[in-house]
């Protein structure tokens, strides 16, 4: 018997939903007027990758195209380029250049999903839905297997967090500080389900 209960202990947690206390509301749209993530400028940011215990660092840049295509490039200081990735305006996906290392279909479609979330891809143009969870407000946007957050003050004056979440789990939080969007001067990308973070921090490039 203490077996059996110890078990079902186990199974309940294990069932247990990092979003069972969003409790749905009606979608403020003036709010997200006001509040939702836009599309980021052409920007420098120097980052710092950690990564099952490796650490990468070098310079990012994001850059809108004249065909409104956004590309994300990342290199060593040296010059490097560990991976040159391309968004289009209708957001396929295209690998410009990537070192082997990182050539391997999940590290690909991880980067994929973190760049999409911090350059506000999902919220353009979105279907909404709304949830309250304590002093918060969660705006999601469904995509597919998963919903992408951004989550504010109850009182709609402050983004606090970007998320992907899946129907019970949160996969990843990206942390603002400062001026936020469509300029954040610093973004923390943080990944829940494996060890992975990303810092990227803004800068003017002469």
């Amino acid at each position: 018997m203490r077996c059996l209960l110890f078990s079902s202990s186990i199974l309940l947690l294990s069932c247990t939903s990092d979003y069972r206390t969003l409790t749905a509301i009606p979608v403020d749209s003036n709010c997200v007027s006001k509040m939702a993530p836009r599309p980021l400028p052409t920007s420098w940011y120097h980052a710092s990758v950690e990564v099952v215990g490796n650490h990468i660092s070098g310079l990012l840049l994001i850059k809108n195209m004249p065909d409104s295509a956004i590309r994300v490039a990342f290199t060593n200081e040296a010059g490097v380029t560990f991976f040159d990735f391309g968004f289009s305006r209708d957001r396929t996906f295209t690998v410009h250049s990537i070192i082997k290392k990182l050539n391997k279909k999940p590290v690909v479609q991880t980067l994929r999903k973190d760049f999409e979330l911090i350059l506000a891809l999902p919220f353009v143009k979105a279907s909404y839905q709304s949830w309250r969870a304590g002093e918060e407000i969660f705006f999601g946007v469904n995509q597919k297997k998963q919903t992408a957050y951004f989550i504010i003050s109850k009182d709609c004056s402050s983004l606090h967090r970007l998320e992907w979440g899946s129907a019970r789990k949160r996969k990843v939080t990206v942390l603002l500080a400062g001026s936020g969007y469509p300029s954040p001067e610093k973004l923390e990308i943080i990944h829940h389900t494996f060890d992975m973070t990303i810092s990227l921090t803004r800068f003017q490039k002469e």
